[in-house]
């Protein structure tokens, strides 16, 4: 199933990331379970998905970070000048990597982390946002070695809005 995400159907809150795959022109994220809603007469029927995946299209008009961020500065800009005057943009690794950015919150401090780091430990997802080119994921990482270790952590995809929401089966909550 195509998505628009002006028309969001789903949602991945409070359930955990399980893999996240990079091929130079997409990615694939897989969940353990997701809820799907769907509106028919005026009631909403809810739905728990099995196994979802969201696919999401990487292509050379995608933004990078920090074209979308140029982009996003300017359009503050525009409204309020001085808003991010000397903003400073890390540098990423080039190539797919511009689109995937990991990062994890622990005692006011932040670093990011590696797609092979991250898929060692589990992500429970708090919160998502979706927007044109731009999907963020927030919740919380445990797996560390120490048992009762936990850490805040957000996922950050950018994209060319091409998305493809598939599931095994659907049922009815």
């Amino acid at each position: 199933m195509k998505l628009n995400l002006l028309n969001q159907v789903f949602s991945l809150h409070d359930f955990h990331l399980t893999n996240l795959e990079v091929f130079d022109d997409k990615f694939i994220l897989s969940f353990d379970e997701g809820i799907y809603f769907e509106k028919k007469d005026d009631k909403e029927i809810d739905y728990v998905m099995t196994n979802p995946k969201l696919i999401l299209e990487k292509t050379d008009t995608s933004f990078t970070k920090v074209e979308l961020e140029e982009v996003i500065e300017n359009i503050i800009h525009s409204f309020d000048s001085d808003f991010y005057e000397n903003i400073e943009i890390d540098d990423i690794e080039g190539g797919i990597m511009d689109s995937v950015e990991i990062i994890l919150f622990k005692d006011g401090v932040y670093k990011k982390i590696s797609i092979e780091e991250f898929l060692k430990l589990n992500f429970e997802i708090i919160n998502e946002s979706f927007g044109y080119g731009y999907m963020r994921f927030y919740g919380i990482v445990t797996g560390f070695d120490d048992k009762e270790e936990w850490q805040n952590a957000s996922l950050e995809i950018f994209y060319n809005n091409e998305l493809e929401l598939i599931y095994d089966s659907l049922e009815k909550l």
